[in-house]
């Protein structure tokens, strides 16, 4: 079971390993002291594990990549040249320093989303918060420390042997990088990694926040607002759950910076490294360098590498559109070195990213179909004809959902990016930087409008696309309810104050769930099955090496999860599985939508005892299956066809509790005789 106090020290050792980094390169880049700091958490994160990554493929993951990574990046910040930047050289000393309250902050905060990755020890068992579920990911941290990279894939292997993994794993790479250094599980590497990536984030929304206004109250404020919640609890609670659902469509999958950090970091990283090349492509624009264009590259290649929806199709929507932009509003003499640069950046992510992107393209020929249409995204419920609901849905992204949803973020903001558009209009040369992030904004949300991913049962496109979008707007946000509060002798802006705590007012159910539901997690009838669990896979790792297939019920312990996926394999096992279950093997296996079917309910029902002699041969011979576990809680407990079949032997027996079988080929000096 995790450690906290591993995961502690995960967390110190990110610290010290990025923090540092990035503010070596953010000074060497010129940034001012409202910059250098905050935005150092996610430059040297980005920078190094890029580096890492691309370094560990050639030569082997080991302690020594992960150091000479960090001191390559180092050194080509001071051997690369570099010419003085305009912001360097013009920089205000009135600028606003980020302050230890403000870093306090922000690492506090960060600690709600990790929360809810850390065990909940009670008496005699242990329970979960239901974004563990997407955590199941942790399988990929553990084989990675296991085989290095690129990794096996452990969710599944169409004959049992290597495979491959095609999602995109950077930020996992990194959580094994904290693993390694500090000895710790994958399980405890993703809950320190997870910290840090809020912590990160939150800093980079706040730092921005400071670049803009020049004042410290809006990056206090942009990480308040990070945090709250949604209108629907409330609204709920006023017209009941049936009428509003009527009205909407039931839950929207859009979700703010709290609930997305604690499913999924790895996209609010990639947003937060997107943010910061916006940045320097527009303040470089008419001044680029040798490590500028490179350091562009590395924070693409990061972006991109840890997720597809952000880092790819989002940011290369945008990227586009604010290349042509920075393009057009740049002097004549600057516009072929720009284009060369944005060029340069994109070719040399690309040749970092290629391994990642060739397994994307892979996967997509895999699966036989498009993993992107565009549709656009359903708000309205059945209380409109479905002839006009899906062309009233269209506006409705805006007028409804987009306010409903981020009550203290969408309105103001939109107020706010007028600040933020007039950032640079004393500067001619800074004056693009603000319709940059402008247009990322905009570009952002219309990317989660009108673009649905069909690679599994939720549109993660949409979901994750949003994310710069509002980052972008939750700065603004900041900068706008900042000015209004410091005016509020003013009638106008005392009446925009009213609305704002009326909408923090409103937000506050749904932020006291989310924060609640991670610190004290799910109850479930399975708790104290899942607090055994430890010692049922550290049995199956006495008997199977770390390149044995395993077969386990896909089902096992599934309600100890709001939504049912193989947890208990997934965080504790240490081991691959010939077929992690169907939730699993949507994101993990290139397969079409009814083999994959097919494979699950042949799994399915060998657990549930209605399997065959066949359907065990076929989990030998197809799957790679080379060790299996029945426990009590599987119905081939009592109909336990492993017993039978000639491809098994029983290794390992804990009454009442669970049989452990290897492959009857097994060297009997791997898998040593049964056991009582």
């Amino acid at each position: 079971m995790a450690s906290l106090s591993s995961s502690v020290l995960c967390g110190i050792m990110a610290l010290l390993l990025w923090m540092p980094l990035g503010w070596l390169i953010n000074r060497r880049l010129g940034f001012g002291r409202d910059l250098a700091a905050p935005l150092a958490p996610v430059m040297g994160w980005a920078t190094q594990s890029a580096v890492s990554l691309a370094l560990s493929s050639l030569t082997g993951f080991s302690t020594g990549t992960i150091f000479a990574s960090a001191a390559i990046v180092a050194g080509l910040a001071f051997i690369l040249p570099r010419k003085q930047t305009e912001f360097e050289s013009n920089e205000r000393s009135a600028a606003p320093r980020a302050g230890l309250a403000l870093f306090a902050m922000a690492a506090t905060v960060a600690c709600l989303p990790a929360a809810a990755i850390l065990p909940k020890f009670i008496d005699g068992g242990v329970i979960l918060a239901g974004p563990i579920f997407d955590h199941a990911k942790i399988a990929l941290i553990d084989e990675m420390l296991r085989s290095g990279v690129p990794p096996a894939n452990p969710f599944f292997a169409a004959d049992g042997g290597h495979g491959r993994v095609s999602y995109y794993y950077l930020w996992h790479f990194s959580a094994a990088e904290l693993a390694r250094l500090c000895g710790a599980t994958g399980w405890e590497a993703d809950i320190g990694l997870s910290w840090f990536s809020g912590f990160a984030s939150l800093m980079t929304l706040a730092g921005f926040a400071l670049r803009f206004s020049g004042d410290r109250l809006p990056a206090f404020l942009a990480v308040l607002f990070s945090v709250m919640g949604s209108l629907r609890p409330i609204l709920i609670g006023i017209f009941g759950d049936e009428p509003l659902h009527a009205f909407l469509k039931h839950g929207s999958g859009l979700a703010g910076w709290l609930f997305q950090t604690s499913w999924s970091p790895h996209h609010v990283t990639a947003a937060a490294c997107v943010l910061v090349a916006v940045f320097l492509l527009a303040e470089l624009a008419g001044r680029p360098t040798i490590f500028g264009t490179l350091v562009i590259a590395l924070l693409l290649a990061a972006g991109f590498e840890s997720s597809v929806w952000v880092g790819g199709i989002t940011l290369g929507l945008c990227g586009i559109a604010i290349a042509a932009l920075v393009l057009r509003r740049t002097g004549a003499k600057q516009r072929v070195l720009f284009a060369i640069t944005c060029i340069a950046a994109a070719l040399t992510a690309l040749l970092l990213s290629f391994p990642l992107v060739s397994a994307q393209l892979h996967e997509g020929a895999a699966r036989g179909s498009l993993p992107i249409t565009i549709h656009a995204a359903p708000v309205l419920g059945v209380l409109f004809p479905p002839a006009w609901r899906q062309t009233l849905d269209i506006p409705a992204y805006w007028l409804v959902l987009l306010p409903l949803e981020f009550p203290l973020i969408f309105i103001p903001g939109l107020v706010g990016l007028r600040r933020i558009v007039r950032f640079g209009h004393e500067d001619e040369q800074r004056e693009h930087l603000g319709w940059a992030f402008t247009v990322l904004g905009f570009g952002s949300l219309g990317c989660s409008w009108l673009l649905l991913s069909t690679v599994g049962d939720n549109n993660d496109l949409g979901w994750r696309a949003i994310l710069p979008g509002l980052f972008v707007l939750t700065i603004a946000s900041a900068i706008a309810v900042s000015h209004w509060l410091r005016g509020l002798n003013v009638r106008r802006y005392a009446f925009a104050a009213v609305i704002v705590v009326i909408a923090f007012v409103g937000a506050l159910p749904d932020t006291w769930h989310n924060i609640t539901g991670n610190l004290f997690g799910h109850m479930t009838a399975s708790a104290r099955a899942f607090a055994e669990s430890p010692a049922l896979w550290a049995a199956v790792r006495s008997h199977t090496n770390a390149e044995t297939r395993i077969a386990n019920n896909p089902a096992y312990l599934q309600e100890v999860t709001p939504w049912p996926v193989n947890i208990s394999w997934a965080l504790l096992s240490d081991r691959r599985s010939c077929f992690a279950g169907n939730e699993l093997a949507i994101a993990f296996a290139s397969l079409p939508t009814q083999e994959r079917l097919d494979i699950s309910s042949l799994f399915l029902r060998v657990f549930d005892g209605t399997g065959s002699a066949e359907d065990v041969t076929r989990l030998y011979r197809d799957y790679g299956c080379r060790a299996a576990v029945v426990t009590s809680q599987d119905g081939a407990w009592n109909h336990d066809p492993f017993a039978t079949s000639k491809f098994f032997r029983l290794v390992q027996v804990e009454e009442g509790k669970w049989r452990i079988y290897v492959a009857a080929d097994t060297d009997a000096t791997d898998a040593p005789q049964a056991q009582k």
